[in-house]
């Protein structure tokens, strides 16, 4: 089997492995927020401290990802402890008395865990398939991400009625630790060594962007940080309002298994639109991708507010779905297009890490503030989507290719 099959297979059973569990928490805010002394507020904190905690560890995962050169041997890391945390996410329900600290426990090791796939997932596919065919290979692979988020919700769900809520976990756990360890083996062949032409004993000792000029690096810095921004502000909306939306359902139909039902049935949309939107960034770039689903997202997102039919809700969201949840190929397709790979995990880590989790970490607070205050959950869902408008109206700060390709050319 070619390199860039395999990269592929073992990288998109990674996704769906570690995008399944983004929604474990949110899902799970609904079960919890019953259990006596646990608030919403603190549910919020929490969520804050898990995205905060990907976000930040991201980078450095990151520069140790180019230093070892074992990719496949970290994103297992991350999944493992991602299996680790839904067994102590189910603890909490067996002993109710301590199930804050269980909660926060768990939270540390899912933020830790979650640091891992995404800026090495991304690197693996620019270093097989090249700058211009990754976006591509992205959005497949993404698709199977969106795929994991759509459908753990519900078979968490399920899970949780008939085996109970610890053992529903459990049985999440074990599908958890099965996935890291075929990932560990089917990503076994990668090295970076076999796609940069460097002297092996430098390799071992220097990472391949530490031996990159920092001249050369600034030459693509200004891009980098005025889309890392509009990815920050734009995550505040993202995330701030995916944490909060199952329990948002509940709280309209008053049932858990709606809810989870219109969560899977929704994100089943991201698993077309993934591959779609990457394909959308080759042909025509990535500023217009971002722009055209930037847009779309905030549009359906705001019509999803106005009405509480079940079946409007559901087709709606999941238009919101298709747009919104293409930030993989979309952004670091983006990344891959225009940044050298020698710099690929330095970006990839600037743009996801902290522009997309840190930012989204950042929204989780902002709701768990108003809500903390008593401003309803529906009342804060609006005021997010202006976090939305604002990167909207910064868009145009994005430089067009030409530009990009002139500056660094100089």
């Amino acid at each position: 089997m070619k390199d860039t099959r395999k990269s592929l297979i073992y990288t998109s059973l990674g996704h769906f492995a570690n995008d399944g569990n983004f929604l474990l928490f949110p899902t799970l805010i609904a079960y919890y927020k019953v259990i006596p002394h646990v608030s919403i507020a603190f549910l919020g904190v929490m969520a804050i401290i898990y995205n905060l905690l990907s976000g930040l560890l991201g980078p450095s995962i990151g520069k140790l990802a180019d230093r070892i050169d074992r990719d496949g041997l970290l994103i297992f890391a991350g999944i493992f402890m991602e299996a680790v945390s839904a067994i102590l996410f189910g603890a909490a329900f067996l002993d109710q008395v301590y199930a804050n600290y269980i909660i926060l426990a768990a939270s540390v090791v899912l933020g830790a865990g979650q640091a891992f796939y995404h800026p090495i997932g991304a690197s693996i596919l620019a270093f097989t398939y090249g700058k211009k065919e990754s976006s591509t290979a992205m959005g497949i692979n993404g698709s199977f991400g969106s795929l994991g988020r759509a459908l753990i919700p519900s078979v968490l769900v399920y899970s949780m009625l008939f085996f109970g809520n610890f053992r529903g976990l459990v049985v999440l756990a074990i599908y958890t630790f099965i996935a890291a360890f075929i990932i560990f083996v089917g990503l076994s062949f990668f090295k970076r060594s076999k796609y940069i032409k460097v002297d092996r004993e430098k390799h071992r000792k220097n990472t391949v962007e530490d031996k990159a000029s920092r001249a050369e690096y600034a030459k693509y810095s200004k891009f980098l940080y005025i889309l890392t921004a509009i990815v920050f502000i734009r995550a505040f909306f993202l995330t701030g309002t995916v944490t909060f939306t199952p329990d948002y359902f509940d709280n309209v139909f008053h049932s858990k298994i709606i809810m989870g039902d219109i969560v899977t049935i929704s994100f089943l949309g991201a698993v077309f639109g993934q591959p779609y939107f990457g394909r959308v960034v080759k042909r025509y770039g990535g500023k217009f991708t971002i722009a055209i689903t930037t847009v779309a997202s905030t549009v359906f997102f705001g019509l999803m507010l106005i009405t509480d039919n079940v079946y409007l809700v559901t087709v709606i969201y999941l238009l919101y779905a298709v747009f919104a949840f293409t930030s993989f190929p979309v952004l670091l397709g983006y990344v891959a297009q225009t940044i050298p790979q020698k710099f690929s995990t330095r970006s990839n880590a600037l743009v996801w890490s902290f522009g997309n989790i840190v930012g989204g970490a950042i929204g989780i607070a902002i709701i768990t503030l108003l809500l903390y205050v008593h401003v309803s959950l529906y009342t804060s869902l609006i005021i997010m989507l202006l976090f939305s408008v604002i990167s909207i109206i910064m868009l145009p700060l994005l430089p067009s290719q030409k530009l990009l390709e002139e500056a660094t050319a100089s």
